[in-house]
């Protein structure tokens, strides 16, 4: 075996190496193919010019979108910024899922403009078996017959960045099936408001922060009056759709800090962070009367109107989330007491 052979090989198993070092664990997908791009172009002993691209497949399967590239004239950028599979000289690569080598331009460079400089081409696909994961363009000066060494050492590449691909992609699956999990456990499916789990979470956090801080933090719960009766004569469907558009109108009417919820039933809740007890009645006021004044469509021509009652509290320093709940829910029962649609606040004076 001859020195340069020796040294060739070297070459191949350091960049190779480096390629599995320097994308491992990596979890964005596009510097990841910038570093492998620029790896690849660095390989001394390659016949490429120093410019070319890798092209991810789009999630049905019918087209290139140019991802990463280095040295590409503006032109031919923007010209292949997204190929069809069968187009032109990337296309075709896509469609046959078989390497191609060009010694120059000829009929198939059909994506081109005035002026474009004599090359050759190696073009190689990214394969996950028969599924094609992009294709990565290398540039050759014109003319250049093909090499098969450098065809297998390009084919090792691409299956790398097939595996680095696969690798961050089925990461990126996991942690938004993750983020997912973790909406809908704290989410409400009928509403679309948080859920109590998530409100008592965030509570206990602002509470932290109103000790920390010296802020002021209160908490209002409500419920939908006489909401049996909405279910009982115009049935569970109808009562769903008001319980919906209570959430919504709660929602739209909040400040963007603050925190609507649905705390169980009928029953909803309001987080007020940095808010004393004034402003947080003058809050409740403004929804119960917004409640008050809303047609709310249950079905084709049948509108409803609801009303609420309401309990406000404002947290006393160091005062438990649990005992600030339960007074603003002994304001909410004094509410009802004293004749629904209405707001109350906790007799309980801050100190």
């Amino acid at each position: 075996m001859g020195q340069e052979t020796v040294e060739r090989a070297l070459e191949n198993e350091r960049a190779l190496n480096a390629l599995l070092r320097r994308l491992a664990g990596r979890s964005d997908l596009r510097p990841a193919l910038e570093e492998c791009l620029e790896i690849l172009l660095a390989v001394s002993w390659l016949s490429i010019e120093p410019r070319g691209g890798i092209f991810l497949a789009d999630a049905e399967g019918g087209t290139l979108e140019l991802v990463v590239d280095r040295g590409l004239d503006p032109e031919l950028r923007t010209i292949c910024a997204r190929v069809p599979f069968g187009r032109c000289l990337c296309g075709r690569v896509a469609a046959s899922r078989k390497l191609l080598h060009a010694r120059c331009l000829d009929e198939r460079h059909e994506n081109g403009f005035p002026g474009m400089r004599p090359h050759g081409h190696y073009i190689v696909p990214v394969l996950s078996g028969d599924t094609v994961l992009g294709v990565m363009v290398l540039y050759l000066p014109h003319g250049h017959p093909r090499d098969e060494g450098e065809v297998r050492f390009l084919r090792s590449v691409a299956d790398i960045l097939s595996l680095v691909i696969r690798q961050i992609r089925s990461q990126q699956h996991l942690e938004e099936a993750c983020r997912e999990l973790e909406m809908l456990a704290n989410t409400d499916v009928l509403t679309g408001l948080p859920n109590r789990r998530f409100l008592l979470d965030r509570l206990n956090e602002e509470a932290a922060e109103a000790d920390r801080f010296g802020r002021p933090l209160s908490f209002v719960l409500l419920d939908v009056d006489h909401f049996k009766r909405v279910n009982d004569r115009c049935g569970h469907p109808a009562g769903d759709e008001v319980l919906r558009q209570v959430a919504r109108l709660l929602r739209a009417g909040l400040r963007r800090y603050d925190v609507a919820a649905r705390f169980g039933g009928e029953e909803f809740a309001i987080l007020l962070p940095g808010t004393g007890s004034e402003v947080a009645r003058e809050v409740a006021e403004r929804a119960r009367r917004c409640l008050a004044g809303s047609d709310i469509e249950i079905a084709e021509d049948e509108i409803l109107r609801v009303t609420a009652s309401f309990g406000v509290a404002e947290r006393r320093p160091g005062e438990p989330v649990a005992e600030l709940v339960r007074r603003a829910d002994d304001a909410l029962y004094r509410a009802k007491e004293e004749g629904r649609d209405r707001v109350v606040a906790s007799r309980a004076t801050v100190v």
